[in-house]
């Protein structure tokens, strides 16, 4: 876990050293998790606050929540409507998180879906991140 949190550590300091980290507030809040408050090209007014959690990294997936004002991750109302994510179940159905590879197991051994763990992993999940917000955004969920 300790060569986990150096790489993730060195991998954030890439991301934060980018142009494009700009549109984002990113914070490390835990050895290898970030929070970053994000919002879509579409209503860049709206901003959520999303956590992207690994248990293995660069390895397997992350996790990725959204959180309400108070920090909660049980919140509905603090996910954005996209393509694959789930308000209601609380998970995004991706083949770039943990929650979409549970969810389909068979994604894991596919070329076209399993996680490839090579590169700077965080940067391509904020990146994938970022580009569903702007291309498949339709709204926060209202419930």
């Amino acid at each position: 876990m300790e060569v986990d949190a150096k790489c993730f550590s060195a991998d954030l300091a890439e991301v934060l050293a980018t142009d494009i980290a700009t549109r984002w507030n990113i914070s490390q809040s835990g050895a290898l998790e970030v929070q970053v408050r994000i919002a879509s090209t579409k209503e860049p007014a709206e901003h959520y606050l999303a956590r992207v959690r690994w248990d293995r990294y660069p390895g397997n997936p992350p996790s990725l929540k959204f959180l309400d004002s108070n920090g909660i991750d049980s919140n509905p109302i603090a996910w954005p409507q996209c393509a694959g994510f789930r308000p209601t179940a609380l998970d995004a159905c991706v083949n770039w998180t943990s929650e979409g590879m549970a969810l389909h197991p068979e994604w894991r051994g596919a070329p076209a879906t399993r996680w490839d763990p090579s590169g700077n992993a965080l940067f391509r999940a904020l990146n994938l991140l970022q580009d569903t917000l702007d291309y498949q955004y339709s709204g926060r969920f209202r419930g």
